[in-house]
Formats: C-alpha cells, structure tokens, sequence
C-alpha cells in the first residue's frame, strides 16, 4: 500500500477552554485526570450495567465502548488490551493553583470513528465541570470549543456543526513538510511529554532513529485497523541517523479506578537533532505530530514538534 493511501486517516483537533469555578489545586500533570474523569462521565451518563464490561450482554451497542475503549473489529496481532486508539488528550498548562475565574486550555483529537462521537465527548466534559476535576473535585465551566483554525465550534452552550472541520493526516504531513522546507537547517524531534517505548525487548533511556520511526508507523497502522483498513506495513530501507540527543527521565502517576491503585508511567523526555531523514521517514515522523507515538498515548504520552537546527 502506498504511503500517501496509509495517511488517508480522518481527524479533527479542538481546543477546549474552561473557566475555573473556585480557587483550587490541580495536578501539575492534567491528562490522566482529565481522561479519568471524561470516561466516568461516559459511565455515569450511559452505562446501564455494573460497568463489567467484559460480560455485558449489550457491549456491541455500547456507546462507552466506542467512545472511551475505541472498539476494533480487527486488531493488529501486538494489540491485546483495550487500546483508546480513538482520541487523545493533550495538555501543556503545568500549573498547579488556580483561583476563581482562571482559564485552563486543552486539545482533544479525535480520529476515524471516534469523529462521530463528538457530541457525547463534549457532553462528557461538561458534565466533568459539574462533578469536578481531579481528586479535589474541582468545578469548572466550560466556556468554547474551537477549531485549529480559531473557528468557534461551541460557545455560549450553543453547537455550530458547520464548523467543524475534518482533515487527514496526510493533508496535515504536506503542510507540514511545506514550511519545514523553508527552513535551513537539520530536522529536530522536541518531545512535549515523556516517550514510553519498547525496543527490541527493552524500554527505551536513550532516543533511537529505528525506534521512533517504527513507533510512528505502528500508530499509523493502528489507526488504519481502526479505520477497517487491514494493512500490511511497508519496510523501510533505511533509519534516520542522530547526530546529538539530550535526555531526562520523567515520569508521571495517575489513579487507576479499575485496579484501584496509584500508577506509575515513566518514559523519557528530551531534543534529538538528526544528521539525517530519509524521506520516506520523514513522513511517519510529522504524522507523529498527531498521533503521538509509544504506549500511553492516550494520557498525552509521545507527544513531539519537529523542526529544524543548524547542526555545529
């Protein structure tokens, strides 16, 4: 299958802007509790069970199971747990104290069937501001919801659908590699969140050129099962070759109400500066942008920018 037919994957990407209702503290890390509570509220809301999903007669039909678990009617054979390949949650707001009338900003992604489901995510989050974030139920109110074109989707509790827009990823690659070409220098790879990646057996300490290109292609073909289409990856014949990295471990902790605990994610953070990028590479790299790569990707892990540097 041909490169630009493996990017025809659907997406829309929002921003979300929310009022804080009361003087609170947030964890510096949002994802996690933003993603737990936006899937509570999913349960609360729709679940007409005991939430065993595993035995419930009407997991078919439900509605959680496709906005929260993204049901995979085909699965590639390294996918053995419920994998929310269906959206992800990003935010870079680190504060930690918010008095009344603060603003809190994140971006939801949405991809391929979970595009439909727009309304019960938006639900989801209005209700959360009711019930509140985070362990110290922090209220909020949300106030818009916008496009990456600054169009406005949702504002003053009224919904304008004409607005939303659904793009591809390989319309976004080309843009992208549009404006990276004006640009003088070496490609870089600036990780936002922290990487966590097996390679050969082992978790990534240091960033690797085969590693992250393989994780961007396994994203692709994840979302290509997700979409219906069953494809067979094509090889690269060669990697990206890293001139300098900088590193530093970083993890994060989140309570898991199912196994009732607190986890742990470690991954790594940092810059890499290539010496260089095959093309055909270069490609999984920017479609990276939005899909993240690694495992938890779904609590904001993997998250990167690519640009450009003059190599000393």
């Amino acid at each position: 299958m041909r490169l630009n037919s493996l990017l025809e994957i659907p997406y829309v990407k929002l921003q979300f802007q929310l009022e804080i209702l009361e003087n609170t503290i947030l964890p510096q890390t949002k994802t996690s509790a933003l993603r737990g509570g936006m899937g509570e509220m999913l349960l609360r809301q729709n679940c007409v069970r005991d939430r065993k999903c595993d035995r419930c007669p009407f997991q078919k039909r439900c509605v959680v199971w496709d906005t929260f678990y993204s049901r995979m009617e085909q699965k590639p054979g390294y996918v053995t747990g419920k994998e929310s390949v269906g959206y992800l949650i990003e935010c870079r707001d680190y504060s930690t104290h918010f008095a009344t009338g603060s603003r809190l900003d994140f971006y939801l992604t949405l991809f391929g069937d979970s595009i439909v489901f727009f309304q019960m995510y938006l639900q989801a989050f209005t209700y959360l501001g009711m019930a509140g974030l985070g362990k110290n139920h922090s209220r909020f109110r949300l106030l818009e919801v916008k496009t990456m074109a600054g169009r406005r989707l949702m504002h003053d509790n009224e919904v304008d659908m004409q607005c939303y827009q659904i793009r591809t990823l390989r319309d976004y690659v080309e843009r992208r590699k549009d404006s990276l070409r004006q640009k003088q220098g070496n490609y870089t790879m600036l990780f936002l969140s922290p990487l966590s990646m097996k390679f050969q057996g082992e978790y990534l300490n240091r960033f690797s050129g085969e590693a992250v290109v393989k994780g961007a292609m396994r994203r692709i073909e994840m979302l290509n099962y997700y979409i219906g289409n069953e494809i067979e990856m094509p090889e690269c014949s060669e990697f990206p070759k890293i001139a300098k990295q900088r590193i530093r471990r970083e993890e994060t902790h989140r309570y898991s109400s199912t196994q009732d605990a607190r986890i742990r994610l470690p991954g790594i953070k940092g810059k890499i500066l290539f010496e260089t990028i095959p093309e055909e590479c270069l490609d999984y790299l920017l479609a990276g942008e939005i899909t993240h790569i690694g495992k938890n990707t779904s609590f904001g892990f993997g998250q990167y920018i690519m640009g450009k540097e003059k190599l000393d």
